[in-house]
């Protein structure tokens, strides 16, 4: 029996998060102090189930190449992601803990992420889920092990188009393969991920969206969170605000961000529309998951 033909292949690490909110992101030899509870409960995290999640909520068939533990989390968490309508192939469960992250969000809502991968990288992409990746209308990149990633735009090639949302993680995007990934169709990511990604390919920062299109790059969307998106791809710029969703926490406000423009390209959207559609699918993600949550605030 065949597989579906997917909309979206997202690939990207699975976590449980466990998110605090800190009067300061406190460097070296420097304390903070955490708000609400001393010890919040862990929730489903990590940028690649984000945004299958988000896409497979509104609509399209999303894919997933992600790793989880043999612990009892691991099985749970890929079953919750099932029943939210993820394509299962991609989600290998393998030896080991599930990935964890420490989340710390200071009032300005700047954020610091300590990550457990644990063996993430272990995860190899078989000749069926090949197939999947070729055959997927998009593929999208989200943080990752550097060598899942390879493989995947391998399996790719020039198949179809290419979304990158970018972490500042030298880790998961060294040097040669954001060389890769900025040829993409579409490219997300805020004011910190430009510094990284020109760091990594030696550009000058201060050239922003269009130094990265003169490296081949489609779409560059651009958010920054309260002050808005801009969006820079071959009709020019346009922006916009986003409306604020007042939560305890924002983890995945940028994933739900990227997946609504994962959408809004998939439906053909002018960039003013796809930016102004994007912003609203991160809100009501924020605030749907708070309510769920018990956690929205007034």
């Amino acid at each position: 029996m065949s597989r579906p033909l997917l909309d979206v292949m997202v690939s990207g690490y699975a976590s449980l998060d466990r998110s605090y909110r800190t009067s300061r992101i406190a460097g070296a030899a420097e304390t903070g102090l955490i708000a609400g509870n001393a010890e919040p409960p862990l929730r489903d995290g990590g940028c690649g189930p984000n945004v299958a999640r988000a896409l497979a909520r509104l609509g399209f068939r999303a894919g997933l190449v992600t790793w989880l533990g043999d612990d009892p989390e691991g099985p749970a968490y890929r079953d919750r992601l099932l029943a939210d309508g993820v394509d299962p192939l991609g989600i290998e469960v393998g030896s080991g803990e599930t990935p964890r992250s420490l989340l710390l969000y200071d009032p300005a809502g700047e954020a610091a992420c300590y990550f457990h991968p644990s063996a993430a990288a272990s995860q190899r992409i078989g000749p069926e889920l090949a197939a999947q990746v070729t055959d997927a209308r998009w593929l999208a990149i989200t943080v990752s092990p550097a060598a899942v990633t390879q493989q995947l735009l391998d399996a790719r090639g020039s198949a179809g188009p290419l979304a990158w949302s970018v972490k500042a993680d030298a880790d998961a995007f060294p040097p040669g393969l954001c060389a890769e990934l900025i040829r993409a169709e579409l490219v997300c990511l805020n004011a910190a991920e430009m510094a990284f990604v020109a760091t990594q390919l030696d550009m000058d920062a201060a050239h922003g969206a269009s130094a990265l299109r003169e490296r081949g790059a489609g779409w560059v969307a651009i958010t920054g969170g309260r002050a808005g998106w801009r969006i820079v791809s071959d009709a020019g710029e346009v922006s916009g605000a986003i409306e604020p969703a007042e939560v305890a926490d924002p983890t995945g406000a940028g994933d739900a961000f990227f997946a609504g423009l994962l959408a809004a390209r998939l439906r053909d959207l002018p960039p003013a529309e796809a930016g102004a559609y994007a912003a609203g699918v991160a809100r009501q993600t924020l605030l749907a998951a708070a309510a769920a949550a018990g956690g929205r605030e007034a």
